[in-house]
């Protein structure tokens, strides 16, 4: 026995229309949920009492962050150093394998930190890619990738979290 085709198309569209209700409220009240926790939150960030003036800002600055530094490579380089500033952040590096893995400390920056990359390998090495990845603790990773051409390899980098 077949039914008429029109009024089993409405009940099956009402069907439809009757699971949707209760799948929209629940899915639109998580995302409002969590949207408005992100706007009062950042509401209270952006408020002009808690904005941290220079003057306030020195203790932030001088503090150093613990990083785990990963050097990845294809081709095992002579010799491999990540210098911010001055400062030496692959301290004796074990170069037997890939990836290496260093902890050190940096001064996280706010407009972001440049890095100097240099990197040595033997003659006849093809052109290679190195990748550096820098986890601060409590922050996001960043990692760059740049490429070789011949045997050294001289970059800035710049990590911004």
């Amino acid at each position: 026995m077949r039914g008429f085709p029109p009024i089993q198309i409405f009940l099956l569209g009402l069907l439809f229309g009757l699971l949707a209700i209760p799948l929209v409220q629940l899915t639109g009240q998580a995302v409002s949920t969590h949207g408005g926790d992100e706007r009062s939150a950042q509401s209270k960030n952006d408020s002009p009492d808690e904005v941290p003036s220079a003057s306030s800002s020195p203790s932030d600055e001088g503090q150093k962050t613990a990083i785990l530094v990963r050097v990845r490579y294809a081709h095992k380089p002579l010799k491999i150093s990540l210098k911010d500033a001055a400062r030496e952040l692959l301290i004796q590096p074990d170069l037997s394998a890939s990836p290496l893995e260093v902890e050190s400390q940096l001064l996280i920056r706010q407009e972001g930190n440049e890095l100097s990359l240099e990197a040595i390998w033997p003659e006849n090495t093809p052109d290679t890619a190195l990748t550096v990845e820098i986890e601060p603790d409590g922050r996001e990773a960043r990692r760059e990738t740049v490429w070789s051409r011949g045997a050294d390899l001289s970059e800035i980098l710049t990590f911004i979290w």
